[in-house]
């Protein structure tokens, strides 16, 4: 069972059969209507967003939470799984992977939390929404930003 976004999300270092079975690629009209739930009715990319949308606010108002990238690189996946961990999200808890309007994927914080390389397979920008709570990460370029959500720009 090999799920796969081309370009945005893959199966490598290969995951647990349980880990992929929690994993919902989204459709693309569901996933453009997450999106305009939570991220943004008026800009479709991370790259994209404007100075007043709550992402682009988590990255300019707050230093960066880690730096990831030489640990994907290593394919050293512990030290940014165990910073994950003290956000004190239960692994349970619904996540949403966005990496545009029409592309994402739902699943837990746990998978994530365990797999984060999988999701970074294309790291120019990448919105973790957690429906449930407040916290939120915008993880771009090699670097992960921690920062509270807020009501999207309609």
């Amino acid at each position: 069972m090999t799920k796969e976004i081309p370009g945005f999300f893959h199966d490598d270092p290969k995951m647990s059969f349980e880990d992929l079975g929690e994993i919902e690629i989204l459709s693309e009209s569901e996933c453009a209507q997450k999106w305009t739930e939570y991220v943004s009715a008026a800009n479709r990319h991370f790259m994209q967003m404007q100075d007043d949308e709550w992402p682009s606010k988590v990255v300019s108002g707050n230093h960066c939470w880690y730096h990831w990238v030489e640990d994907w690189n290593d394919d050293d996946f512990s030290e940014f799984s165990s910073r994950l961990q003290t956000i004190g999200i239960p692994d349970g808890s619904t996540l949403i992977v966005f990496w545009m309007k029409e592309i994402g994927l739902k699943t837990n914080w746990g998978v994530f939390r365990k797999n984060w390389g999988n999701f970074l397979y294309e790291d120019e920008g990448c919105i973790l929404v957690l429906p449930e709570h407040e916290e939120s990460l915008v993880l771009s370029n090699g670097s992960a930003w921690l920062g509270k959500r807020s009501a999207p720009k309609t």
